[in-house]
């Protein structure tokens, strides 16, 4: 009876397989080394994360894993990372497992997921891929000018890798539901979260609104506040976000303008990231001295103006300004200015110049200088060489730290770098220091890419898509492979 009952499966199964699509990705590294202040000595460890989507008409069913494996026991896990089934329609949208969603612009809810970034916590030292998600349900139906969402599950909160519980790791329980109303080219919104752990059970509620007008012109507004629970009564009334944001596009001018105010908003363990208006920038001594976001106390500005001078120049001017508020008034302050284009018909420059006071650092006229040139060699062959310095005073000691980067390229297959920094922060190192590195990255066709990495790099903060997390020293031999099916 069992063989009858497993062959009519196989019957059912093999036609759906067959019009089925499948699709995935593997990220594998594979580390011998250690950070430099660890004395317990070099050791191998391996990282593997794999995602596997298989697609039938309008369900999509997907998986991953995660596994991390050292010779010490307490950092290794193997763990099923994600499950989801997802249906789809042109109205309609279902999933189950775990999902990924944004309430408000962020000020209320927002999951990411930053790709190939690897984290490691210096507590833990255990490695994970740097994202967030939900555990649960969430459905939404799209009308004509109306949207309707709705959601249930458990956060995950990354602080903390898969060698810790469960409780831990999805500590918050979140429910939420959001609309929007279009009217035109405008679209008002209304969305709410409740949030539900140990210590709490908060509601929270935002209005929100956004569109264009006179062709040029777009906009976004949005008020959140904490409406009532438990746990958390004395900041009834004095608990808010407050976002807005402001596009011109006229010609080959372009204007942004947005203003924050945020004020003990920071809900849960973190399941929010409001917009953080703060220059995100490409060059390493710049990313590394990103201002991190502050939504238990924070309001400012950004403002950036860029002109494009023509098809293949264009001049970017950014102003940043955060305030916080705790016991004294800390003034962020950021002024940047670039150039990027190309120069000659085979040269690509890019120029920047920044100065900033960052008092939540103790960084006191802050200058950083760079370029960037990319230069081509015949029709196969290429160059790139970046050069950064930067000089800032804090507690009366003046700090340099210094960049350079060359990396030689054949189509856009192979690369060859060498990079090397320098630092006398003391902050950082206790004498100047060197951090020197080699690297090659092959990428036989865009479903492959093999990277390995010897030397010493520097750790420190790292931004990407609004979002700032911890990168640890490194020193040794590093291999990488992410493939696509």
């Amino acid at each position: 009876m069992l063989k009858y009952l497993w062959s009519s499966l196989i019957i059912l199964f093999v036609p759906i397989v067959v019009n089925a699509q499948f699709n995935g990705s593997m990220l594998n590294e594979y580390q011998y080394g250690n950070i430099p202040s660890d004395e317990s000595g070099d050791f191998n460890s391996i990282y593997t994360r794999a995602l596997l989507d298989y697609q039938y008409k309008d369900f999509r069913l997907s998986t991953g894993l995660q596994l991390y494996q050292t010779p010490y026991q307490e950092r290794n896990y193997v763990n099923l990372s994600s499950a989801q089934l997802n249906y789809q329609t042109e109205k309609i949208s279902v999933n189950v497992g775990n999902y990924q969603e944004v309430l408000g612009k962020g000020l209320l809810l927002r999951n990411y997921q930053i790709p190939n970034a690897v984290i490691e916590d210096l507590g833990f030292r255990s490695k994970q891929y740097f994202y967030t998600d939900i555990l649960g349900a969430s459905a939404t139906l799209q009308l004509k000018n109306m949207t309707i969402k709705g959601l249930w599950g458990y956060s995950l909160n990354n602080l903390y890798p898969p060698t810790e519980s469960w409780e831990q790791r999805r500590y918050d329980e979140l429910a939420g539901a959001e609309t929007h109303f279009n009217i035109k080219d405008q679209r008002i919104g209304v969305s709410f979260l409740s949030v539900n752990n140990e210590l709490e059970e908060s509601y929270y509620g935002m209005l929100h609104s956004g569109g264009s007008f006179l062709n040029y012109f777009s906009y976004y507004v949005g008020y959140a506040s904490y409406l009532g629970g438990k746990g958390k009564d004395d900041l009834k009334g004095d608990s808010y976000a407050a976002y807005g944001s402001l596009n011109a596009y006229i010609n080959s001018f372009g204007l942004s303008l947005e203003y924050k105010n945020y004020k003990n908003f920071l809900l849960g363990a973190g399941v929010n990231e409001p917009p953080a208006l703060v220059k995100e920038h490409s060059y390493k001594l710049l990313n590394r001295s990103t201002h991190v976001l502050q939504p238990t106390n924070e309001t400012g500005i950004q403002l950036e103006v860029f002109y494009n001078l023509n098809l293949f120049s264009t001049i970017t001017a950014n102003y940043t300004l955060a305030n916080n508020d705790f016991g004294e008034d800390l003034t962020y302050q950021e002024w940047f200015l670039e150039y990027s284009g190309s120069v000659f018909s085979n040269t690509d420059l890019k120029v920047f110049v920044d100065f900033a006071q960052d008092p939540f650092k103790g960084e006191e006229d802050r200058i950083s200088i760079g370029s960037s040139i990319d230069q081509s060699l015949g029709t196969s062959f290429g160059v790139v060489f970046d050069i950064e310095g930067q000089d800032f005073t804090r507690y009366e000691e003046s700090v340099n730290n210094f960049y350079s980067g060359l990396t030689f390229r054949y189509k856009s297959k192979l690369f060859l770098g060498l990079q090397g920094e320098y630092s006398t922060d003391s902050f950082v190192t206790e004498d100047s220091k060197y951090w020197i590195g080699g690297n090659i990255q092959y990428k036989p066709h865009n479903k492959h890419t093999f990277n390995v990495f010897v030397g010493e790099r520097r750790g420190g903060p790292a931004c990407s898509a609004g979002i700032c997390y911890e990168v640890l020293d490194f020193r040794g031999v590093e291999v990488r492979w992410a493939a696509r099916l």
